[in-house]
């Protein structure tokens, strides 16, 4: 083997080792509390990269950033995420041995429980949250993303 390729190889491993370890300690999660509603208004620019999975997800029409939080959980971990305005986020990470971060979720709002749920996020793709009761106008919804 070639000097270089040798010298490759120990740069790859240095760099990817740290990377693989760190997958497995836990991820950090970003949780993105919305507004959405059916009333016609201007797309919210700091929602621009997540409008698609919205649209694609709900039936409502316009989407506003109302808070966020992130929080970093270690597997088999516990954390939680304050999104304002009442809502709260309780994270348990499961250990696994597949692809992804498997979390069980509760989601409050003052004392009362929005949601609870358990799924798995892919690294970089949005999990959308949300639950429409009633004649509501505006209904909350997270978006969570792990990274």
């Amino acid at each position: 083997m070639r000097p270089i390729h040798i010298v490759l190889a120990l740069v790859a491993t240095a760099i990817l080792l740290p990377l693989g370890a760190a997958a497995a300690d836990g991820a950090s999660v970003h949780a993105l509390l919305i507004s959405a509603s059916n009333r016609k208004g201007v797309p919210d620019p700091k929602l621009a990269e997540y409008e698609t999975t919205l649209r694609r997800n709900l039936p409502l029409d316009t989407f506003r950033l109302t808070g966020e939080g992130s929080a970093r959980i270690a597997a088999g971990g516990q954390a939680s995420v304050s999104l304002g305005q009442g809502h709260r986020l309780d994270l348990t990470s499961e250990k696994g041995g597949g692809p992804g971060i498997r979390l069980k979720v509760q989601w409050t709002s003052g004392n009362r429980v929005v949601m609870n749920t358990a799924l798995t996020l892919q690294p970089g793709v949005p999990a959308v949250l949300g639950r429409r009761g009633g004649d509501e106008s505006e209904v909350p919804v997270v978006l969570l993303v792990a990274k």
